[in-house]
């Protein structure tokens, strides 16, 4: 899972990155700051304490930490983050909802902000369409592909009027055509409010929300200067700092647990004498889909899958306490992974 963060400057995107990303080494690619991490899981951690494998592996998150984006950037030509596009699964906007006064010095305005970011992402995608029609138009009659001149124009048009390609109904065909240009306003939006530690219910960015709400986009509220803070502290004093703030998890967890929702991930583990391992995948893959993210032989040569739900293993205190039990069942190629099943795979070689 790769979420990129994009945000104005002064909006705290690089504070946030800095408490998401912890202290994982960072790299740059493309002018960005890439940084994963591993996911806490408490149910992968039981797994291990019953099963004793060798090692844990938890499932990663990466991290993106784009450059400020600028207002009226998008009209130079297409945005930067436009180049890694398809590196990232979903984008994170952080807003400033914190302070009197924006970067510039202007009265500070979370609403206009959220609303000039969505913006520079569909005029940045305006941009690649328009080339692209330009270039089509000039290609020979024989490379012109009219059912893609006509999703261009389409594409063209609702872009002109401000709004995203993902309120566009477009057909898996089309999406498939159209993935080639990685369009940012396709990929899923996560709206991070990031107020004062005198504001934490958010109200200085209520319009900003309400925006949010009626565009349809997720939207949490966090104080990244008290998170990074929050970052500092001991595991003890952490759980008493959250609560002195009726903070219900430190935000990186309340981030991940929006980013889930948002992309429709499910969780599924693997174990054996080894490791014990965490895999996510969309929320409605069948089981050999589930087994190519383990590895593509898996799917290729998938014969069933053996499942046991998490909770019965907690509560039998082993895999094969669970299976005694009743718990174990033999699923097919048309099953759908469940969030918390311990899978086996069977395939051939």
């Amino acid at each position: 899972m790769k979420i990129g963060l994009v945000g104005l400057p002064g909006s705290g995107k690089t504070t946030c990155f800095g408490i998401l990303s912890g202290r994982a080494p960072a790299d740059t690619h493309h002018g960005a700051t890439l940084a994963s991490v591993p996911l806490p899981d408490p149910r992968l951690d039981r797994i291990f304490e019953t099963e004793s494998p060798r090692k844990l592996v938890y499932a990663d998150v990466t991290f993106i930490d784009f450059d400020a984006l600028h207002k009226g950037e998008a009209k130079k030509g297409e945005l930067a983050l436009h180049r890694i596009a398809g590196d990232a699964d979903a984008f994170a906007l952080v807003v400033q909802a914190f302070g009197d006064l924006d970067h510039l010095g202007n009265a500070l305005d979370p609403a206009s902000d959220l609303e000039t970011l969505m913006l520079e992402m569909a005029l940045s995608d305006l941009s690649i369409v328009s080339r692209a029609l330009e270039r089509l138009s000039t290609a020979p009659k024989s490379e012109r592909v009219p059912q893609e001149i006509e999703l261009l124009e389409r594409c063209r048009a609702h872009l002109d009027e401000g709004r995203a390609l993902r309120d566009l109904s477009l057909s898996p065909e089309a999406l498939k055509q159209l993935s080639g240009f990685a369009p940012l306003t396709l990929k899923p939006l996560l709206v991070v409010l990031n107020v004062g530690d005198d504001d934490l219910e958010g109200a200085s960015a209520a319009g900003a929300a309400a925006l949010a709400q009626e565009a349809g986009l997720r939207c949490i509220t966090l104080c990244a200067a008290l998170e990074h803070e929050i970052a500092e502290l001991s595991p003890e004093d952490r759980q008493e700092f959250l609560a002195d703030y009726h903070l219900d998890a430190p935000a990186r967890e309340r981030f991940v647990r929006a980013a889930f929702e948002m992309l429709n991930l499910v969780t599924f583990y693997t174990v054996n004498d080894r490791e014990a391992r965490a895999w996510h995948v969309a929320k409605g893959a069948l089981a050999p889909q589930a087994a190519g993210k383990v590895h593509s032989d898996m799917q290729a040569g998938f014969i069933r899958a053996e499942v046991v739900p998490f909770p019965a293993v907690d509560e039998r205190g082993s895999i094969h306490a669970a299976k005694a039990a009743g718990y174990q069942r033999v699923e097919g190629k048309e099953y759908e992974v469940r969030d918390g099943d311990i899978l086996q795979i069977r395939f051939s070689h």
